[in-house]
């Protein structure tokens, strides 16, 4: 089973910030069959490779020779990317090279973060944490197999409304989907895209959910649903470049969060998407715990400005 960290950008000053928790976590599953990786832009492997050298289960892997890979025939069929999915690789390596452009604000990253997850998610399978989530003080690390396309909320009751439409004549891979957005922003993501809602549904409503931690079996469909509605989005979005427009950050919010919401609906009826929900709870320093995996997140603010 595969866990994934992932840091874009120099190894920061503050270790705390990116491999403090994953080597925490690495300590915890030593002699379990879990596979840490830790995804860096290219330049930086061998950096971070020095840091992580006395883990002997953790793999340091550049982002953008990975995508170079996997998109040649030889590497999908006889590594592990067997499905016929080359937009995939496509639309992340787009995203990844618009978030490394020198006119591309630093903070953008942490969406391109998000998108990179969603891709993992779907094409790699296990977990995925960002860089300060990591192992309680005590108690044993559990993290069995997932099942689901799963992640944390920070709420018991429902605190968002969202609503479900289909668009229409969606080009390339897509056909025919459901896409939920946040309500109070559904509007200015699709004016983002140059496009209308077309055919709406019901809203519906759920509680907060986070985005830090996810999980899914290689190839679920809740990770396609997630990560084709990002994917999507972000294209519409960079053909009509609105990429950096003003609302664009929140529209990057708000778009992860829909996404991870709709792979978590997906093909699930009624409430049956609510048990792929983990609770959470505050410990006393403000931190966020997952009890039910004894891991916990730390804020360290986000550059996402």
């Amino acid at each position: 089973m595969d866990v994934h960290y992932t840091w874009i950008g120099a190894p920061p000053a503050d270790r705390n910030r990116d491999i403090a928790d994953p080597k925490r976590t690495s300590t915890r599953v030593q002699g379990k069959s879990v596979n840490l990786y830790f995804w860096c832009l290219d330049e930086h492997v061998a950096a971070y490779q020095r840091d992580f050298s006395g883990c002997k289960n953790v793999t340091v892997r550049g982002m953008q020779s990975f995508l170079t890979g996997a998109a040649s025939t030889a590497y999908r069929w006889y590594y592990w990317y067997k499905k016929s999915d080359d937009w995939a690789v496509q639309a992340m390596t787009d995203i990844l090279a618009w978030g490394l452009e020198r006119g591309t604000p630093t903070s953008y990253r942490a969406f391109v973060k998000d998108a990179w997850s969603l891709f993992l998610m779907y094409t790699w399978g296990g977990y995925v944490l960002d860089a300060g989530v990591g192992p309680l003080d005590v108690g044993s690390l559990s993290l069995p197999e997932p099942k689901a396309f799963m992640a944390p909320t920070l709420t018991e009751d429902d605190a968002l409304q969202m609503r479900r439409f289909r668009p229409s004549s969606l080009p390339g891979p897509f056909g025919q989907f459901d896409m939920t957005l946040n309500e109070s922003w559904a509007d200015a993501v699709c004016t983002a895209m140059n496009y209308k809602c077309g055919e709406e549904m019901d809203s519906e409503t759920c509680p907060q959910i986070e985005v830090w931690m996810l999980a899914s079996p290689r190839y679920g469909n809740g990770a396609w649903a997630a990560l084709r509605q990002y994917c999507l989005v972000w294209g519409r979005m960079q053909q009509h470049g609105t990429l950096t427009s003003e609302n664009a950050p929140q529209v990057f919010r708000y778009l992860i969060a829909g996404s991870v919401f709709n792979g978590l609906t997906d093909g699930h009826g009624g409430e049956a998407w609510r048990r792929s929900l983990w609770a959470t709870g505050k410990d006393e320093s403000g931190r966020v715990e997952v009890p039910a995996l004894k891991l916990r997140k730390t804020y360290h603010g986000s550059s996402a400005k």
